[in-house]
């Protein structure tokens, strides 16, 4: 199943925006809650049909504004990617492929009804509601997770960079706040420091 839509925001703000996905109840109503277990790993809990399912699923890649990938790892199977491709400065299209595996009796009633088709269409309508209106991300985790090598340490979160860089900017100026004062005056007795003699 392949959805895709148009939203008001740049390509960073709403990759930003999916990135949080401890934030998806606030604009999923079906949804109940999402939690970042690590990196690469989410805990999700649904209603489906009205019935509450749990599972935990795995971050397979994440390229900032690009793309991010996902597999369930136990309880109902399903797996997915969601792209971003920026139409402008200020227009982005999200496209979403869903797949999902319909085990139980539940999943094939939904499956067959419908329900994941309709509800994967509302999700992105309502994500486009959500962040359009706000018109900047809640949050944004901005680390590379390739498929085969896993997390890639040597990229680090943009947002907690700008803090070091800011911090490190303003360390000079802290240093010579709380440097103490020394006092050069000479006195009458004290003969002037020896010039340093250079090398011969």
């Amino acid at each position: 199943m392949i959805y895709d839509i148009e939203v008001d925001v740049p390509v960073r703000t709403a990759y930003n925006q999916w990135t949080q996905f401890e934030d998806f109840p606030l604009f999923m109503d079906h949804v109940e809650s999402v939690r970042q277990i690590n990196d690469e790993m989410v805990r999700w809990r649904v209603k489906i049909a009205g019935v509450t399912r749990e599972w935990d699923a795995r971050i397979t890649e994440q390229t900032p504004d690009q793309r991010v990938a996902w597999t369930s790892i136990d309880g109902t199977e399903n797996a997915g990617v969601v792209t971003f491709h920026a139409l402008s400065d200020e227009r982005t299209r999200i496209v979403l492929q869903l797949d999902m595996d319909p085990h139980g009796l539940l999943e094939q009633i939904a499956d067959k009804g419908g329900f994941v088709r309709d509800r994967a269409k509302k999700d992105l309508e309502d994500f486009k509601e959500f962040i359009e209106r706000r018109g900047r991300e809640t949050g944004a985790y901005r680390k590379t997770i390739d498929r085969e090598e896993g997390l890639i340490d040597e990229t680090e979160d943009r947002s907690q960079e700008s803090v070091d860089l800011r911090d490190r900017a303003e360390e000079p100026a802290a240093q010579a706040a709380y440097a103490p004062e020394q006092d050069f005056t000479l006195r009458p007795d004290q003969p002037p420091a020896p010039s340093p003699s250079r090398p011969t």
